[in-house]
């Protein structure tokens, strides 16, 4: 969830395993692993950009101040849940792959 809005949506192994959207791939790198040479490895993929008031959100997608994907079509759209049964993202630049 970004500002009321649901990101992505799926079973725990489609979301942890593979996530899509950019703002759960950001919470996902934030994650402490149990593994202290691969935490010290891992890249944490920060979020930069202007944070929304939730009283007044951007046009189209809310997360795209802060979305390194986001273009004019982002402001335009509000994207909607879209892929598999497992694993659904709105997002207008990532679409969970459908095998």
């Amino acid at each position: 969830m970004y500002l009321g809005n649901a990101a992505e949506l799926g079973l725990n192994k489609a979301v942890y395993g593979n996530p899509t959207h950019p703002y759960t791939k950001a919470l996902m790198s934030a994650v402490p692993l149990p593994d202290p040479i691969a935490e010290r490895n891992k890249v944490i993929q920060l979020l930069e950009g202007d944070l929304p008031s939730p009283i007044n959100p951007p046009s189209g997608c809310v997360f795209r101040t802060r979305c390194p994907l986001a273009d004019e079509e982002c402001a335009q759209i509000k994207p909607v849940l879209e892929g598999t049964i497992n694993h659904r993202v709105a997002c207008l630049k990532n679409k969970v792959e459908v095998a």
